[in-house]
């Protein structure tokens, strides 16, 4: 049997928890002060709209609050399932690999001149060439690039991995023993068992927060930035800063008590603060610790956009991109490029739905976009799946 790793644990956290649709629709009666059969019709209609709402999406976003939304409003919110398909349709499949793997997004965007964090090695038992990076194969090599590095400060995460899982930052280590946060000390073979395991991961030095991030995050903090690439250039449409708690070391959302802050994107200001509050979102009139953090301006906001801009062009034909991006004393850092980032974590932070008409007609297959589409994603869906 496999050793199941701190990925394979985190993976199956990240996974949310869904309650039977009767939960879901007392909750949303009890909380709003509606009937069950309001909530329900309203529901429905929404179900059958141009975002196909799946009912824990309804009651997550808080739709059944009808002193919160308008009609409009509710039918802008576009459901994750609809996601794939709808990147699928503007995104070349051939692009994923690009984008998505880690030193392959890495290597464009160095030789591209866009800040990256500064990787120092690859841990990877396979065959593979890393051009430019080492590659660690055991626990004792692992050991001397950490001691290297004075003993602290090297962050890993998974070559391939999706929301964080599995990542690790190391705070202290000596010849015997490490100790990753959040993590009891432990020796050198173990570590690599349970945070590595048969995956393969890249070694960087930490990067850190801008002063006027620091008072807010536990750890590292990024912008999550999407784009839309049209025929003139890149377009950023919505922005939304990721604030780890506690004891977190990654920014995702579905990590317990992370913060998901929507950002006006002209001036970079922070407009709302997401927590999750379990059945549904909960908004925070300011920072739960640190008063502040509503209205912040963000540092380097010109000085993002340009980034993102030129990052975006690198990787042109991925026509929806979305990346993660720090702030940090040097500048905006890219983290991380995707093809096509999650819809929901973009409608959480900034509280309101993303399907506006330009935003179906971006999507729609590229034949269509000449024109403003005459019928809702229905159609996009069924051409998408070709």
């Amino acid at each position: 049997m496999t050793q199941q790793t701190t990925f394979d644990r985190e993976m199956a956290a990240s996974t949310p928890v869904t309650l039977s649709n009767s939960d879901y629709l007392s909750h949303a009666a009890r909380a709003s002060g509606r009937s069950v059969l309001d909530v329900t019709m309203e529901f429905k209609k929404l179900e059958r709209g141009p975002g196909r709402l799946a009912l824990p999406e309804y009651v997550f976003y808080g739709l059944h609050h009808a002193d919160r939304f308008d009609a409009d409003d509710r039918a802008a919110f576009v459901s994750e399932a609809l996601h794939w398909p709808m990147v699928h349709a503007v995104n070349p499949r051939g692009w994923n690999a690009a984008a998505e793997e880690k030193t392959l997004a890495g290597l464009i965007l160095a030789a591209g001149g866009v800040p990256v964090p500064e990787t120092l090695a690859v841990f990877d038992r396979s065959a593979r060439l890393h051009p430019g990076l080492p590659s660690v194969t055991s626990a004792d090599g692992l050991r001397d690039l950490v001691l290297a590095e004075g003993g602290k400060g090297l962050f890993g995460k998974d070559l391939s991995g999706m929301s964080s899982a599995g990542a690790f930052r190391i705070d202290a280590a000596d010849r015997d023993g490490v100790t990753r946060s959040g993590a009891p000390a432990t020796d050198w073979d173990r570590f690599v068992a349970d945070a590595i395991g048969d995956r393969a991961y890249l070694l960087q030095r930490q990067v850190h927060n801008h002063a006027a991030i620091t008072p807010y995050a536990t750890a590292l903090a990024t912008v999550r930035v999407a784009i839309f690439m049209m025929h003139n250039g890149p377009c950023v449409r919505h922005a939304v800063i990721k604030l780890p708690q506690g004891r977190n070391i990654a920014d995702n959302f579905w990590r317990a008590g992370n913060l998901a802050c929507g950002i006006d994107i002209d001036s970079g200001r922070v407009i709302r603060i997401a927590r999750d509050g379990g059945s549904e979102l909960e908004y925070l009139a300011d920072h739960p610790e640190v008063p502040g953090l509503m209205g912040l301006d963000l540092p380097d906001w010109d000085h993002l956009h340009d980034v993102v801009s030129r990052a975006a062009r690198l990787f042109a034909p991925l026509k929806y991109q979305t990346m993660d991006v720090a702030l940090t004393p040097d500048g905006p850092v890219v983290v991380e490029l995707n093809d096509g980032g999650s819809f929901k974590l973009l409608q959480t932070g900034l509280g309101c739905g993303i399907g506006t008409e330009d935003f179906h007609r971006f999507f729609a297959p590229a034949a269509a976009r000449q024109d403003p589409p005459k019928r809702g994603l229905g159609a996009l869906l069924r051409r998408a799946r070709g």
